[in-house]
């Protein structure tokens, strides 16, 4: 790659702006799109993607761009292709097609033309296993208006996936929406973060990281590594430029559950935070910060993912603990804001604080939205 390509980051709907932030801080020009941003990235920009990008769920490469309206001349044209130049030889290859408003429609036929064409170029490859951890390069065929794009996906695995959450418990949140959570609380630098709902630590994870300015991706295997593309020299001088953090924030974490607890202090460890993360075993009320406002810190964000309670009858049940949550934010102080998950806002808004959506996605099938409230000297403005 010795000149930029069109590229495209993935993400969940409803966090298309974070996405496109993170990539104005790579240095990108983003172009914002349902679904994802593109963006024009060279190598060493896809690599950094690859390693930085909190929000996004695949880095894509859009390797191929063409008219088509028949398979013979999908074959011919697909196997004119440089393959050897993106594909390694040793590694096995995954395609997929989608196909909308075009005259190819059989995403069966059009995947088995492409797989064809690349069998030609490089023989006969390793074949993929879906049970095995042996790296697969993904290929996307996608066809619209009878125009077909061909993308190289730039990682082996999804990008919300860190490689830390190996103990889960209920409901937990993906890890991406985690990350988009605490970007939207705007923590200031040197503030404190508290998620006093933690589950199996999901949230306190993504903020201890992000605020002492470890990559997102630093677990995975390096992104381009299972591709012809991958160079080890400008990927090396892609991780080692880390941002210095000189004044490392307070983050705590509590649940009332014992054994998310445990699972919580796993995924911290493993994440390589074990003592980034105060975490407590506690009810709400009992979580030290706010059993004694004045022995905590003076300023931060809760930045939580309470119960939703979508069951029927128990969204009743928590009103109480909605309640409560907003009593403990503004006994808190000026200092502290709140930002939440939601799945029913008029639940959320029972704390009494002045929430105001920031984000909505879908999570676990439902629909969710971020809210964020103000500092509590902020209500009376």
């Amino acid at each position: 790659m010795s000149s930029p390509s069109a590229a495209f980051a993935a993400c969940l709907p409803g966090l298309e702006p974070l996405l496109a932030a993170e990539l104005r801080e790579l240095g990108a020009d983003p172009r914002p799109a349902a679904g994802g941003v593109g963006f024009d990235a060279d190598l060493e920009l896809l690599l950094r993607c690859g390693l930085w990008l909190g929000t996004a769920s695949h880095v894509l490469l859009r390797v191929a761009e063409f008219r088509c309206r028949a398979l013979g001349e999908l074959e011919r044209k697909a196997a004119a292709l440089p393959w050897a130049q993106w594909l390694r030889d040793d590694v096995a290859v995954q395609v997929t097609a989608t196909a909308r408003r075009s005259r190819l429609f059989h995403t069966g036929a059009i995947t088995e033309r492409v797989e064809r064409s690349i069998q030609g170029a490089l023989g006969e490859l390793p074949a993929h296993a879906p049970d095995s951890d042996a790296p697969v390069a993904r290929i996307a065929v996608r066809f619209e208006d009878d125009h077909c794009t061909v993308s190289l996906d730039t990682s082996v695995t999804p990008l919300h996936r860190r490689g830390y959450r190996l103990a889960t418990g209920k409901a937990p949140l993906r890890e991406d929406i985690a990350h988009a959570l605490v970007r939207a609380a705007q923590v200031p630098s040197g503030a404190a973060v508290l998620d006093p709902f933690c589950g199996s630590g999901t949230i306190a994870i993504e903020a201890a990281a992000l605020l002492r300015g470890l990559p997102p991706g630093r677990l995975r295997p390096p992104p381009l590594q299972h591709l012809a593309l991958f160079d080890a020299a400008t990927w090396a001088r892609v991780e080692g430029a880390r941002p210095e953090v000189t004044e490392p924030p307070r983050v705590a974490a509590g649940d009332r559950d014992a054994g998310a607890i445990e699972s919580a202090r796993g995924n911290a460890a493993r994440a390589g935070l074990a003592d980034a993360i105060e975490f407590t075993c506690a009810a709400l009320r009992a979580q030290p910060w706010l059993n004694d406002p004045a022995a905590g810190p003076a300023s931060g964000r809760i930045v939580t993912n309470p119960p939703y309670g979508v069951r029927i009858g128990a969204q009743r049940s928590l009103l109480p603990l909605y309640q409560t949550f907003g009593n403990c934010v503004r006994s808190l102080g000026a200092g502290w804001s709140a930002t939440m998950i939601a799945h029913d806002p008029r639940l959320a808004r029972r704390t009494g604080l002045p929430l105001q959506a920031v984000f909505t996605t879908r999570h676990g099938g439902l629909s969710v939205t971020a809210l964020a409230a103000g500092s509590p000297a902020e209500e009376g403005q």
